[in-house]
């Protein structure tokens, strides 16, 4: 690849952060949303070794699920959301109306999705799911064998999980929904990503997440990470395996994903609150769910504290109204001015230069950023990780 050709790759990556998602109700770019991240419920049937959200969720009024009234305040601002994500902390299924409210979504023309654990999606709720117009569905495996699984995802069952997989595979249409896996990479199954290659190629998967265990509050989740501040011998190891299971999935062909091992500064994160909300399943918005949810946590294996973000409450306040609040308009702007001054280092020094300054460039890029918000500094999301 040329200087020129990873100029253009870089900033098309960017420019990818604000691409409108296909509409079918009107063109998306009238639309003022590319993504509400709606938590339908923090509420979940498992006990996942690793979650940071389980001890919050005991705690909470409505047993973390999101009434009728808040999403009922949501509804009227589809027309200008490109897509919905039912997903937060929680398992989306435990929802009462969430069939009722990917139709919505769909009938508005949105792109609807969710992250599972795939316990509760029997055949029959597969085809509703399908029939209310859910166009991506992932399912959290951490496992490609029942020992591994079922000691991470405490109280599922890996048989259930595969064969509701399999379902959707089999009664989709037109490779819609999109089918996807979240695959945590921690020690305990860490020497099974081929295995989860070979596992998704036999149920017809189209998509395999690599995901680092990033999500730390207080002592849930800490202690499970495979990424370190600085490239070792075992993380050369650990990239070396992952990129042998990418070789085989594209051999398969099945798209992956994955995210780095050492830690690289972003201009903005995938998060990217220019054009998104997180929305709690109490009505509380925010940038995302790391500064929606707050608290103790750990950031590159240091001891911080997330501070918690709100631009407001719904449905108190409307959706145009918070996204116009001082709080709000911090984060897009800084953000925006963020990547605004990352690609003009990269453009001014495209011209004439070679991967020589492949560094220096990357390094003057970020030097020229705004410092990034104060949550923002301690989340493992904008250090790409």
């Amino acid at each position: 690849m040329s200087w020129q050709e990873f100029i253009e790759r870089q900033l098309s990556f960017l420019r990818g952060k604000t691409q409108p998602l296909p509409s079918q109700a009107e063109p998306a770019l009238k639309r003022r949303w590319r993504l509400l991240q709606v938590e339908s419920t923090i509420a979940c049937n498992l006990r996942c070794i690793m979650c940071p959200w389980r001890e919050i969720a005991k705690n909470v009024e409505n047993h973390g699920i999101m009434t009728q009234e808040i999403w009922e305040a949501i509804r009227p601002h589809l027309p200008q959301t490109q897509s919905v994500d039912f997903t937060g902390g929680g398992e989306p299924l435990l929802q009462p109306r969430l069939l009722e409210w990917i139709g919505e979504a769909h009938a508005a023309g949105c792109q609807t999705g969710i992250l599972t654990n795939g316990l509760l999606l029997t055949q029959k709720k597969a085809a509703q799911i399908i029939q209310a117009g859910l166009n991506w569905i992932c399912f959290s495996m951490d496992g490609a064998t029942a020992e591994i699984y079922e000691e991470i995802r405490v109280g599922s069952n890996f048989e259930t999980v595969c064969q509701n997989l399999a379902n959707i595979a089999a009664l989709r249409s037109h490779k819609v929904p999109k089918t996807m896996i979240n695959f945590v990479l921690m020690p305990l199954n860490f020497h099974q990503v081929e295995d989860m290659v070979k596992l998704a190629h036999r149920l017809g998967v189209d998509q395999v997440n690599f995901k680092q265990c990033d999500v730390i509050r207080g002592e849930q989740g800490k202690g499970y990470g495979l990424f370190a501040v600085e490239k070792t011998k075992d993380i050369r190891r650990l990239e070396k395996a992952l990129a042998k299971a990418r070789r085989l999935a594209k051999k398969l062909k099945i798209k992956t994903t994955a995210f780095p091992f050492i830690p690289e500064e972003q201009p903005v994160c995938d998060q990217d609150p220019r054009n998104s909300i997180f929305i709690l399943h109490d009505g509380a918005a925010g940038p995302c769910i790391n500064l929606a949810i707050g608290g103790p946590t750990t950031f590159l294996g240091q001891d911080v504290v997330m501070p918690t973000i709100h631009y407001g409450r719904l449905p108190d306040q409307n959706l145009t109204d918070l996204w116009e609040t001082e709080t709000c308009k911090f984060y897009r702007d800084r953000f925006e001015s963020r990547v605004r001054a990352y690609d003009a280092v990269i453009v001014n020094s495209a011209i004439g230069s070679s991967w020589s300054k492949f560094g220096e460039t990357l390094q003057a890029a970020k030097g020229a950023m705004p410092e990034a918000a104060e949550g923002c500094k301690v989340c493992h999301y904008l250090y790409n990780i």
